[in-house]
């Protein structure tokens, strides 16, 4: 097995680990590494593929605990946000697009921190949760990581931590759905060129990854397994930033 597909599978490993451990650690994880390992057009949509498995598989276990009136007005905003991502990641060469990867990472990290300190508030209605949406959706296209600006809504709204959880799985769903249908009409070359068996390890190793963090969620606290979500996110989108500025002409 070639180096770079051993990479790529611990990349999705961890990232599952997370995603079950914290609720959205996928696109943040892994996503940086993806970029690193592929290039920035299909690095992302295989987040994005991932995403939706790994979201959908926590679901199934939380759903009765989603808050169904949330979802629908963040969904419309998301569904409507991945237009303006797709479009800007295909417009974009390699290198700016690594540099807006590894930008928009870094910032939506520091931003929830920040935000979770200052002790502010904000609304919870209807053009909130659309905004919130949008943002999130424009990020999922043209990033993979579409999680950090609803957690900033979450803390900003008060939200209850369980329902907005549970929430979250089926609104990234939609979200990252969403961002490979646009990505692929607008750039037909986004999908991954892996071969079958590597697509066969990313889908064990999912699989393991889910599980291992359905296990450590037991063992851990979920600030420790924040704190290490937001190192590990740190990393892969600082070294996404120097590649991309490092071959930028």
């Amino acid at each position: 097995m070639e180096p770079v597909v051993v990479l790529i599978l611990f990349a999705v490993f961890l990232g599952a680990v997370s995603q079950r451990v914290s609720g959205m650690g996928f696109g943040l994880v892994s996503g940086p590494f993806l970029v690193l390992l592929l290039d920035p057009f299909s690095g992302v949509v295989l987040i994005n593929i991932c995403g939706i498995v790994a979201s959908g598989t926590v679901f199934v276990r939380t759903w009765r605990e989603a808050e169904w009136g949330s979802f629908w007005k963040l969904s419309l905003g998301t569904v409507i946000g991945t237009v303006p991502g797709a479009l800007l990641a295909a417009a974009l060469p390699a290198p700016p697009l690594q540099i807006l990867i590894g930008v928009l990472i870094i910032v939506s990290l520091i931003s929830s921190m920040i935000i979770g300190r200052i002790g502010k508030t904000m609304p919870a209605n209807f053009g909130t949760k659309f905004t919130t949406g949008f943002l999130s959706g424009t990020m999922s296209a043209a990033a993979g990581t579409g999680g950090p600006a609803v957690s900033a809504y979450a803390v900003l709204t008060k939200w209850e931590q369980r329902s907005f959880a549970a929430t979250l799985q089926p609104f990234l769903v939609v979200g990252t759905t969403s961002a490979i249908i646009f990505k692929a009409v607008f750039d037909h070359s986004a999908w991954p060129q892996l071969t079958a068996p590597t697509w066969i390890g990313i889908a064990a190793v999912l699989v393991a990854g889910l599980v291992s963090g359905d296990w450590l969620s037991q063992k851990i606290e979920s600030s420790t397994a924040r704190i290490a979500v937001i190192v590990l996110a740190l990393g892969g989108g600082t070294a996404t930033l120097v590649k991309g500025l490092a071959h930028l002409n």
